[in-house]
């Protein structure tokens, strides 16, 4: 398996192919709104913010990859937890869109520019990792969580 591979795997994974972990796809399934605003407590995150969270440094790494401009960043990581979209249906259509566009950017991406990235992309997809272990555990405490999806 070359490096490309390794990625697109990695990427699959955190996209929409259950494998050691449940993919972003799997831990929002049937997600209601009210579920996706869901918050514990002031101090935490609902899994809406979260994908928001993600959907933000997905693509601006994207745009990175590409060589395009990339608008100016924000002054605080918490604004990136900030809604975006005023729906949640929305908002997982755009991950999924900026998921997708990340396999066909790698599919299509040349060597060189992969191993100039590959360090920022393995990052990237640990951060998802680490953020849709958050959705799963919010899930649970809702106790809206069906383990068939890949968690007991």
């Amino acid at each position: 398996m070359n490096v490309k591979e390794v990625i697109l795997e990695q990427l699959s994974a955190c996209h929409n192919q259950n494998a050691w972990f449940v993919s972003l796809h799997h831990a929002i399934k049937d997600l209601s709104t009210e579920q996706a605003s869901w918050k514990l407590n002031d101090s935490s995150n609902s899994i809406w913010e979260i994908v928001n969270h993600l959907n933000y440094y997905n693509e601006r790494y994207l745009l990175r990859l590409q060589g395009e401009d990339i608008p100016k960043g924000v002054h605080s990581n918490d604004y990136t937890f900030q809604p975006i979209e005023t729906d949640w249906k929305t908002a997982v259509d755009r991950m999924n869109t900026i998921l997708s566009d990340w396999s066909r950017a790698l599919e299509n991406c040349d060597e060189a520019a992969l191993n100039k990235w590959v360090g920022d992309i393995t990052q990237l997809t640990i951060h998802n990792a680490y953020h849709i272990g958050q959705i799963v555990h919010i899930r649970k405490q809702q106790e809206a969580w069906d383990p068939s999806q890949g968690v007991h």
